[in-house]
């Protein structure tokens, strides 16, 4: 018995000492070392002699969550507090590289800790940019902008309205309107809101790709006697791509579209004074950012389908959350374990220079989900076809239960909206799937929680995905009389006159 105690505690003196040592001593936390002159490094260290080093100078460091930076005055003046160290008086060749290096953090002599970044770095930790913070988001490496904000998501129970485009759009408000968009190229009834005693605020991006549309700029020049007119431009945010309106300080409006009702698209609208507060508070902060326009491009274009979509009402819970400070979208996809269903004009499986997107679709096909990948077949077509190729031939050969495929064009002009059905789940949000929607862009998104809304969005993507024409519907053989020549019909989405031809055909000999 005696011989089983000594045992037992002798096994927990050793688990202990194991533990002990697989304790770090000393981290790395965080570091912006393209910051001009308060370029930092945030260290935690329990070791009795730590060493920073950048290979060429070297800083003494004591226990404790030390700061060292490169003048404490300029970090002072970034942040409202002192550092711990400032390099510059310590050992001025600790000077941290902008286009990337490794920083070496020791302990006793030994190597604790290292983290490499820019041109040494791999995946996130590679890109580089001016006042870019590098940071440990529970042991992994991620990164953001000195000035990037950390709104937390907002939920709510609501009432709410699902709409999907094409569609009409009115907006009714009684006292104020604060609209944002990434371009505006439909004035909807803005001007006769303002006419009738309604505060119209706007919010547009001063620098979308490829110039401001010649519409939006005579836009803005029909609204400008009416409206209070903001275009934004930060070195931090590339875009300001959201899309939403907050009506008389308690309706809100998220939206894929650009207030464009032509597209394939996906808009929800709610009341709920907690979220129109959080998405004030999101434009109030933003407003910071206001700049004069860029360019102006060349016209885009716009016209009204003549196929409405259908709209439904619901009740239930949503989270409304703003990008990049929180996205919810990865876990939404790598999760599901029966169904994901993802609508998207186009998509990159890369996130800075890894596969890490691709791999979120992976996990849901190995947890067994049923996964069904849309596409736009106007933008984007050549890249989305090698996309669709690539993953029904990666179904095919590992066995995954995986179908992508081009979107017949019903009614609309293309496919602009951005919706994910999981597991019951759904989201719609303005985010492209690529490095810019996800991490890059102001963008705004909202999960529904309602099984009636979802099941609503589910039924739609299940009708987007048909082909346009059932051709099994055709007879089996056709009169002898037919038309010579008859024009070559390349794809099931194109609508010719020889389909027209045909159906009238096939419509005339069941008579």
């Amino acid at each position: 018995m005696k011989y089983s105690v000594f045992l037992l505690c002798f096994s927990c003196l050793i688990l202990l000492g194991t533990f002990a040592q697989s304790v770090t001593e000393a981290e790395i936390l965080e570091t912006c070392p393209n910051c001009g002159d308060y370029e930092y490094v945030k260290v935690r260290v329990t070791c009795d002699r730590a060493t920073l080093t950048d290979g060429e100078g070297k800083i003494q460091l004591s226990k404790g969550l030390i700061i060292v930076t490169k003048n404490s005055t300029a970090f002072l003046r970034k942040f409202g507090f002192y550092p711990d160290v400032e390099a510059q008086k310590v050992n001025r060749r600790f000077m941290l590289s902008n286009q990337g290096e490794e920083i070496l953090l020791l302990c006793n002599g030994s190597v604790e800790d290292k983290f490499a970044y820019g041109k040494y770095g791999q995946g996130i930790t590679s890109y580089t940019d001016r006042n870019l913070i590098y940071f440990r988001n529970e042991g992994i490496w991620d990164f953001r902008y000195a000035d990037w904000t950390n709104f937390t998501p907002v939920s709510d129970e609501v009432k709410g309205k699902i709409v999907i485009f094409p569609n009409d759009l009115k907006i009714d408000a009684e006292e104020s309107v604060v609209l944002v968009s990434y371009i505006l190229t439909n004035g909807l009834n803005l001007k006769e809101l303002a006419r009738n005693g309604v505060r119209v605020e706007i919010y547009l991006d001063s620098s979308p790709v490829g110039g401001i549309p010649v519409e939006e700029a005579e836009l803005v020049k029909e609204l400008k006697p009416f409206a209070e007119i903001h275009f934004l431009s930060s070195d931090s945010y590339k875009n300001f791509h959201y899309k939403f309106a907050v009506i008389d300080g308690k309706k809100v409006i998220i939206t894929t579209e650009n207030w464009k009702t032509s597209n394939r698209g996906y808009m929800i609208e709610l009341e709920s004074e907690k979220i129109a507060s959080f998405l004030l508070d999101v434009i109030g902060h933003d407003r910071r950012y206001s700049s004069s326009p860029s360019k102006i491009s060349e016209l885009r274009g716009f016209k009204k389908s003549v196929i409405p979509a259908p709209s439904m009402k619901f009740e239930g819970g949503v989270e409304v959350f703003i990008l990049p400070d929180s996205n919810p979208t990865f876990d939404l996809i790598s999760s599901s374990k029966r169904e994901l269903l993802i609508e998207v004009p186009y998509m990159d499986l890369t996130w800075f220079g890894t596969d890490e997107l691709l791999y979120l679709i992976e996990s849901a096909c190995k947890n067994n989900s049923k996964v069904r990948i849309l596409l736009d077949s106007r933008h984007s077509k050549e890249k989305n076809e090698k996309l669709i190729e690539f993953l029904n031939q990666l179904a095919k050969e590992k066995g995954y239960n995986l179908e992508a495929k081009l979107i017949a064009l019903k009614g609309f002009e293309s496919l602009h909206g951005k919706m994910i059905y999981s597991d019951g789940r759904c989201m719609i949000t303005s985010a492209n799937f690529n490095e810019y929607g996800f991490k890059l862009n102001r963008e705004v998104g909202v999960i529904i929680e309602s099984k009636e809304a979802c099941e609503f969005l589910k039924k739609q993507f299940y009708e987007d995905w048909k082909d346009r024409f059932e051709l099994a519907d055709f007879p089996e053989s056709l009169p002898q009389n037919l038309p010579k020549n008859l024009p070559k019909i390349h794809s099931p989405f194109d609508f010719s006159i020889a389909t027209f031809i045909l159906m009238t055909i096939a419509i005339y000999t069941r008579k």
